[in-house]
C-alpha cells in the first residue's frame, strides 16, 4: 500500500487510554509499506519470575534528569542505592525500601535491610533467565525481516529474529496487531541494538497488550529510545537502556547494566501491580508438635514472590508458593505456645491477625490409668491422667482407638476401652503435639472371661465354712467368688487356674459358683454347682 500526501494516523495506548497522532507526509516519507506478516507460528510468553515485580530493574544503576514519572517499582542489584540518582530517595523507616516524588511505587536496592537484598538477587537472576529464555524461543515466525527496518510495518503475533539491529525511523510507527486475541504474544530476538528515532511509536491494536510483548536486545550499546519516542512491552537488554527526553514506555525496562532517563514516563503494563503487603487469612492445620514437621497450607493474598514464611521468629522450611493466594510450608521446631505465621514478600510482611495463629503443642504424657484392666469385650470406662491433653484427637488402646472420649482438662481424659484380645496394651494419647511415649504407667490389661470347670467339694452345710477349691481358667486378678449372690470369704487366687475360697452361709439348695475378674464373670454351667445341705 502506498500513502501519498498528508495522512493523519490516530493511535491509542490501550494501557493508559492516551491518544496521540502521527502525521505521515509525502515530504517526510515518500513511501511507506505497511506489511502484515501472518503469525503462523505462535510465541510463548516469557516467564519474568519476580523480575516482573519491577518496572525498572538493573544491575548497575538508574539515573534521571528532569521530571521523570515512574509508575511501578524500581530495583538495583548488586549495586547499592548510591547508583540511583536524580530521584531524591526517601528511606522508609523499615529500611527495606525507599520512595521518591518521581515514583508511584517503591524503590529497592541491594544495600537495604533484609530481606530486600536476597529478593533483589532472585529478581536479577530471574531477569537473566528471562533474557536467555526469550533468546532461545524457537522456531521464529520470520528472520531478518525487512533487514531490521520496521518503518510503518504491522506485525501479527510471533517470534521475530534478527542477526543485526532493529530500527524504527523518526515519526514512523510499528503496529502490533493481535487480530482480536488478547493473549497474543510477540517475542523479538535482536542480536544488535534497538533504536527508536525521534517521535517514532509502537502501537498496539485489536487487543494487543504490552505485557505480552518481549524485546530481547543483545547489542553492545543496547536500547536507545530517542526524544519523544513511545515504546510498548518488556525490554530485556544485555546492556543499557537509554531514554532521551520525553520518551514514554508502557512496559518494563530490565537492563543488565544501567537505565538512563531524561524526563521520561514509564508505566507498568496491565499485569503489574504495586507490590502490596501480603495478607494471611487462614492456616491449616493451625497446630502441631514442638518438634516441627507439620505441613501447613497458608491462604491469603499477595503471596507472589514470597521469600519466607515465619513461624514467630523462625522461618518455615520446604516453602512452595502455589499461587498468589496459597503457600505450602513445613513448620520448624519451636517451644510450646502460640506463634503468628507471617508471609514475607517484596511488598512487606503480613500483619498479625487472628487467622495466622499456630499453636505448638507439647507432646502429651500419660502418668496413670484407672482402672488398669478390663474385659476383652471392651466397655470399661477408663480415666487417663497426665499432661498435655489439650486438643486430644484420640486415645489408643494398642492399635485401636477408645470410644466416647471426653477431654476433661489438659490433665484428664475419660474414655471407653474398645474390644481387644486378652493381653496387655499401652494406652497412648494423641494430640497436635504428638503421641504420648510408652511407659509402665499406661499399661491396660485385657482379661478374658473366666471359666469354672470344677469345684471340690461340691457341697457343704448351710452354715457355710466349707473350704472349696475352684478350678478353671482366667482367674488372674479375681475380685470375687460368688456362691449364688453371696461372695465367698477368705479368697486366695492360687493361680490363673485355681482359687481357694470359703463358702458363705446360705439356705439349703443349689447355687452356682461364679468367679469375677476384670475380664468379667464366669458363665453358669453344671460344673460350678454347689449344694447347700442342712447339717
Amino acid at each position: 500500500m502506498t500513502i501519498q500526501g498528508d495522512y493523519p494516523m490516530t493511535c491509542t495506548n490501550e494501557r493508559t487510554g492516551k491518544i496521540f497522532s502521527i502525521i505521515v507526509t509525502a515530504a517526510l516519507i515518500s513511501l511507506i509499506t505497511v506489511a502484515i506478516i501472518p503469525g503462523v507460528i505462535g510465541a510463548t510468553a516469557v516467564n519474568l519470575g519476580s523480575a516482573g515485580n519491577y518496572v525498572i530493574l538493573t544491575k548497575s544503576g538508574i539515573t534521571t534528569n528532569g521530571t521523570t514519572k515512574i509508575t511501578g517499582n524500581m530495583g538495583v542489584s548488586p549495586i547499592s542505592s548510591t547508583a540511583i540518582t536524580g530521584f531524591g530517595l526517601i528511606m522508609d523507616p523499615s529500611g527495606k525500601f525507599s520512595t521518591s516524588p518521581l515514583v508511584t511505587g517503591k524503590v529497592y536496592a541491594a544495600n537495604y535491610v533484609p530481606p530486600t537484598p536476597s529478593q533483589l538477587t532472585t529478581a536479577v537472576h530471574n531477569m537473566e533467565t528471562a533474557y536467555t529464555s526469550a533468546a532461545g524461543e524457537v522456531p521464529p515466525t520470520a528472520t531478518e525481516l525487512y533487514a531490521g527496518n520496521l518503518s510503518g510495518k504491522t506485525l501479527t503475533p510471533g517470534v521475530y529474529k534478527w542477526s543485526t539491529g532493529v530500527i524504527i525511523p523518526a515519526s514512523t510507527a510499528l503496529i502490533l496487531d493481535a487480530q482480536g486475541n488478547s493473549n497474543a504474544v510477540w517475542v523479538f530476538q535482536v542480536a544488535g541494538d534497538l533504536t527508536m528515532n525521534t517521535t517514532s511509536h509502537m502501537v498496539l491494536i485489536n487487543g494487543a497488550r504490552a505485557e505480552n510483548v518481549f524485546w530481547q536486545i543483545g547489542g553492545g550499546t543496547g536500547v536507545i529510545l530517542n526524544a519523544g519516542a513511545h515504546a510498548e512491552g518488556n525490554i530485556l537488554a544485555a546492556k543499557a537502556i537509554t531514554m532521551k527526553s520525553g520518551v514514554s514506555l508502557n512496559g518494563r525496562a530490565l537492563a543488565q547494566t544501567a537505565v538512563t532517563l531524561i524526563a521520561d514516563t514509564i508505566t507498568a503494563p496491565a499485569n503489574i501491580t504495586e507490590i502490596g503487603r501480603p495478607n494471611v487469612t487462614a492456616i491449616a492445620p493451625a497446630s502441631g508438635p514442638t518438634a516441627g514437621g507439620t505441613r501447613v497450607m497458608v491462604t491469603g493474598t499477595g503471596f507472589t514472590g514470597a521469600t519466607a514464611v515465619m513461624f514467630g521468629a523462625t522461618p518455615g522450611t520446604s516453602r512452595i508458593v502455589v499461587s498468589v493466594t496459597r503457600i505450602n510450608v513445613t513448620s520448624p521446631a519451636q517451644a510450646a505456645g502460640i506463634v503468628n505465621v507471617k508471609v514475607i514478600t517484596p511488598g512487606g510482611t503480613s500483619a498479625i491477625v487472628a487467622g495466622d495463629r499456630f499453636t505448638y503443642a507439647a507432646r502429651p504424657n500419660v502418668t496413670a490409668i484407672a482402672p488398669a484392666s478390663g474385659p476383652t469385650t471392651g466397655g470399661t470406662r477408663v480415666m487417663v491422667t497426665g499432661t498435655g491433653f489439650t486438643g486430644a484427637t484420640a486415645v489408643m488402646f494398642g492399635g485401636t482407638p477408645g470410644t466416647s472420649r471426653i477431654v476433661v482438662s489438659a490433665t484428664r481424659i475419660n474414655v471407653t476401652s474398645p474390644a481387644q484380645a486378652a493381653g496387655i496394651v499401652n494406652v497412648k494419647v494423641i494430640t497436635p503435639g504428638g503421641t504420648s511415649a510408652i511407659s509402665t504407667a499406661d499399661r491396660f490389661t485385657y482379661f478374658a472371661q473366666p471359666n469354672v470347670t470344677a469345684i471340690a467339694p461340691a457341697s457343704g452345710p448351710t452354715t457355710g465354712g466349707t473350704r472349696v477349691m475352684v478350678t478353671g481358667t482366667g482367674f488372674t486378678g479375681a475380685t470375687a467368688v460368688m456362691f449364688g449372690s453371696t461372695p465367698g470369704t477368705s479368697r486366695i487366687v492360687v493361680s490363673a487356674t485355681r482359687i481357694n475360697v470359703t463358702s458363705p452361709a446360705q439356705a439349703a439348695g443349689i447355687v452356682n459358683v461364679r468367679v469375677i475378674t476384670p475380664g468379667g464373670t464366669s458363665a453358669i454351667s453344671t460344673a460350678d454347682r454347689f449344694t447347700y445341705m442342712v447339717p
